[in-house]
C-alpha cells in the first residue's frame, strides 16, 4: 500500500491525450514507498513490485481516472515502472540498474493508448499544466479492480526496444520446440518457493507449489491431445534457490528447452516482459499456475489481446487444478484445467508434497511474492 499527496487541479487542454473532450485533467502517481522482503525503499515517481503487480496497479489507476473513480474523467499519465533490480542477486549486473524505466520502454505506449480508448492516457503531461497525484491501492484479497484487467492486458504490445528480444526468444523457441511448441511456466523461483511461505504445509487452503516433475506429469495428457511438438520451460533459472526443486527437462519429452535468458545486464522488468510476450505467443498452448500473477497475466493477454496479437492462439491451462481466485477473478475464466482425472489423482498427494517441501526447509519465511 502507499499514499500520495493530493494537489489542487484545474481544467486544462490536452492536445496530446487520447480521447475526446474540450477540457481535461491529468493525474499521475507521485513518489511512493514499496514493501519488499520486509524492508522499505523508495521508487521515485514509479510503481514497484513485479511486472504483473505493476500492471494491476495500472488497472486500478485507469479505473480511478476513467471509470468514475476518485479522479473522475481525467487523463492518466502512464507511470514509470521499477527496473526490478531487487530480483537480481547482488552479484548480477542487473542489480545495479536502479533507475525506473518508462512505461514506453517496456510496452508500446501508443498502441496501449489506442486500445484503452475511450479512456485517456498520455506518456507525459504537457508542460505547465497542473497535475493531481494519485494513490496506488495495495493489492490483497479484497482488491476490487479485477474487471479492469482484461482492458489493460488486452492493450499490451512490446515496445520497439523490447521487440528484438521477444523475436529472438520466439525464434529460438520454435527452433528448439518445433512448430507447435507449448510454454510451461514453472513457478519455482526463490521469492515463491522460499521467501513467500507458499510451500509451507497446511498454511493455505489450496496448494500453490508444484515441482517440475509433477507439472510434467499433470500436463502430459493435455500436451499429447494438443499435438504439442515441444516444450519451452519458462522460469528464471538464475533466480532459483539452491534448496529449490530440481528441473529435469527430459521429464517433459524429447524436445524441451528452457526459455532463452535475456542478458543479465537487461533490467529485470524488461526481461520479464520479454518472457511474458514469448509465453503468450506459444502456438501449442500455455500451461501455468493460477496463483501466479505471471501465469494469470499471460492467460489474460492470450484471451483478450487486441491488434496483431489477437490472431494468436489463446488456449491456457492451469496445472494446479484449484478453483482458485486470481486476484478476484476465478481461474476458470482464464484457464482450462489440464485434466479432471489427473487433478483428482494429484489432490491425494497434496499433503505429502507439502510435508516434503517443509522438511526440505522451503517456505520458512513469509511475505508477498511480487516477482513473477
Amino acid at each position: 500500500p502507499c499514499s500520495a499527496r493530493i494537489m489542487r487541479i484545474h481544467p486544462v487542454p490536452s492536445p496530446n491525450a487520447v480521447g475526446s473532450g474540450n477540457a481535461q485533467l491529468y493525474v499521475e502517481i507521485g513518489s511512493r514507498e514499496t514493501q519488499f522482503g520486509g524492508s522499505k525503499s523508495a521508487d521515485a515517481s514509479g510503481l514497484g513490485g513485479g511486472l504483473n503487480n505493476m500492471l494491476m496497479n495500472v488497472a486500478q489507476l485507469l479505473h480511478d481516472s476513467c471509470g468514475g473513480g476518485r479522479h473522475g474523467n481525467t487523463t492518466l499519465v502512464l507511470p514509470q515502472l521499477t527496473s526490478g533490480w531487487r530480483f537480481f542477486k547482488a552479484s548480477q549486473p542487473g542489480s545495479r540498474i536502479k533507475e525506473s524505466v518508462e512505461f514506453g520502454d517496456v510496452f508500446d505506449a501508443a498502441a496501449f493508448a489506442q486500445r484503452v480508448a475511450p479512456c485517456r492516457v498520455a506518456e507525459v503531461a504537457p508542460v505547465g499544466v497542473a497535475v493531481q497525484e494519485a494513490a496506488v491501492v495495495g493489492i490483497n484479497r479484497q482488491w476490487p479492480y479485477e474487471a479492469w484487467l482484461p482492458l489493460v492486458y488486452g492493450a499490451l504490445a512490446p515496445s520497439r526496444k523490447l521487440q528484438p528480444a521477444v523475436a529472438q526468444m520466439v525464434r529460438r523457441a520454435a527452433a528448439g520446440g518445433g512448430p507447435r511448441w507449448a510454454a510451461v511456466h514453472l513457478r519455482i523461483e526463490r521469492d515463491w518457493w522460499v521467501i513467500s511461505g507458499f510451500c509451507t504445509a497446511r498454511r493455505f487452503p489450496h496448494r500453490r507449489c508444484y515441482p517440475p516433475s509433477e507439472v510434467a506429469s499433470l500436463t502430459a495428457a493435455s500436451r499429447l491431445r494438443r499435438n504439442v511438438s515441444g516444450v519451452v520451460l519458462v522460469y528464471a533459472a538464475d533466480n532459483v534457490a539452491r534448496s529449490g526443486p530440481e528441473v529435469r527437462p527430459e521429464q517433459f519429452g524429447a524436445r524441451v528447452l528452457s526459455l532463452p535468458s535475456a542478458p543479465e545486464s537487461m533490467a529485470y522488468t524488461l526481461r520479464t516482459a520479454a518472457e511474458f510476450f514469448t509465453a503468450a505467443a506459444a502456438p501449442g498452448g500455455f500451461y501455468g499456475n493460477s496463483f501466479s500473477t505471471f501465469s494469470a497475466g499471460v492467460a489474460l493477454h492470450r484471451k483478450f489481446a487486441r491488434g496483431s496479437a489477437a490472431a494468436a492462439p489463446r488456449a491456457a491451462y492451469a496445472y494446479d487444478c484449484q478453483p482458485a481466485l486470481v486476484r478476484g477473478m476465478r481461474s476458470s475464466e482464464l484457464f482450462r484445467t489440464v485434466s479432471a482425472a489427473r487433478c483428482a489423482a494429484a489432490a491425494g498427494g497434496v499433503a505429502a508434497a507439502r510435508s516434503t517441501d517443509a522438511a526440505r526447509g522451503k517456505g520458512v519465511r513469509s511475505g508477498l511474492s511480487q516477482g513473477r
